[in-house]
Order: structure tokens, then sequence, then C-alpha cells
């Protein structure tokens, strides 16, 4: 058993000032710098909202399916790389007289499989919705040529041919993402910047606050004193020693 004065001598060890944070506290560093939040949330949905207000290039997209029926996978990989090399797109560029370069066309241009079978699609996305669907038929049509000439592969078909649409839709319509994200990353930051400066502030505002950094218990506090009761307390005090004097 431990003797009473030894557990009194460890006792004030176990009080390290630690900063203790609950859901109280945080609420009042909330309140207190909130306008830090506000002015944060503020500022970025603004520039977010700025930037989703600028005009965009709307782009339109279109595909055609072919089906490459390789021996195996090497070759079919092989040869869908063909697609989107310079000797097939610069014969596309040459044949429909674009004015794009190479490198600028092949970004333009995504090659992609259906369920991993020998069904390959080519898409192509523009600004001209008018435009695209003939890239397409013209970049399917040369890579099918030049597959011929240099590889000896002769099996390749269109299941499907890219079509102008009547009512073509951009795949980048104007939205408020911009906005939102604004919103969110300012909400963030503000919170952030809050809690910083907050670890940063050593004011002691309660008591507290002051037995946490002591490690010792607080036995009282004095209340403000307002300046009426200030004066009030001296005019008394005025008036009891006056009265002393005459009296004595």
């Amino acid at each position: 058993m431990e003797d009473d004065n030894e557990v009194y001598e460890k006792a004030p060890s176990s009080r390290v000032p630690v900063k203790e944070i609950n859901l109280k506290e945080w609420a009042a560093v909330i309140r207190r710098r909130l306008w830090i939040i506000v002015l944060t949330t503020v500022l970025l949905a603004v520039l977010g909202g700025l930037y989703s207000s600028q005009p965009e290039v709307p782009l339109y997209s279109t595909s055609a399916r072919i089906m490459i029926p390789a021996a195996t996978p090497e070759q079919l990989s092989t040869i869908k790389v063909f697609i989107r090399e310079p000797v097939v797109l610069e014969r596309v560029i040459k044949d429909s007289g674009i004015q794009r370069s190479a490198g600028g066309l092949r970004n333009q241009i995504s090659v992609g499989s259906v369920d991993n079978s020998i069904v390959t699609i080519i898409s192509v996305v523009d600004p001209d919705p008018a435009l695209a669907p003939q890239i397409v038929n013209a970049v399917v049509r040369v890579f099918t040529e030049e597959v011929s000439k240099r590889m000896g592969f002769n099996g390749i078909s269109v299941l499907t041919a890219a079509v102008e649409s009547p009512n073509p839709a951009p795949i980048n319509p104007p939205s408020n993402r911009a906005l939102i994200a604004g919103i969110i990353a300012g909400l963030v930051i503000g919170l952030g910047l809050a809690l910083l400066l907050e670890s940063l502030d050593d004011t002691l505002r309660s008591e507290r606050d002051l037995e946490r950094i002591l490690g010792v218990d607080s036995l009282g506090a004095v209340p403000k004193l307002q300046r009426k009761d200030s004066i009030g307390n001296s005019r008394r005090k005025n008036e009891y020693v006056r009265g002393e004097a005459i009296g004595s």
C-alpha cells in the first residue's frame, strides 16, 4: 500500500498540461473564428463562380465500331496501335484537308475495346459536331488500308460507322462544379486556418484553461468590475471615511 504522502507527491505529475479538445471547445473555436471561415468561403466561392461563368467551347464526341479478328491478343494489340500512329493520322489530315497537326489529332482520338473482345471502338472529340464523324470514318478507312499494306492483315470490318447526330449534345455542358468546389474548399481551408490560429493563441479565456496550464484547481474567480460599481464603491468608501472623521 502506497503511503499517502507518496500519492500526494505523485498527484501533480498526473496533471501534465495537455490541451484537451472536445466538441464544446470546437464549437467555441468556430464561433470565435467564424469570420475567417466565412471570409475564406465567400472568397473561394466568388473565384469558383467567376471560373464557372467563363464561356467554354462545347465539345462533341462520336465513334465507330470495327471488328479486328486477330489470331492472338498480341497481334490485336499491335494492330490497334496503328490507329493513332502518325502514318495513319498524316494521311487522314492530308485526305480530309483539316487544319490539324498529327499530335493534335492524336489527342482527339481514343481507342477502346468492348468487354476485351475483338470489337474496337474508335472515338473522336471535336468542337465541330459535323466534322467529328468525318474524322472517325477517315481514320477507320486509312487505318484499314495501312494495316493491310504494312502487315498484310485484311480482316478488319466496320460494324458501325460514325454518323452526324441531328441533335448533337456537347459532352461538356455548363456546370457549377467550380462554384461547389470553391465553397467546399473555402469551408475546409477556413476551418483549418481557424484551428491553426487557435492553436497558436495562448490567451487564457476560462478557469479551465488556467487549471490546465498551471495544473492546480481554481478556488474561485474574481468577477469583472463594472465602471458603475467601481464609482459607487468609491463614493461609499469616501462617505465612510468622512463619517469616521466627523465622529472622531
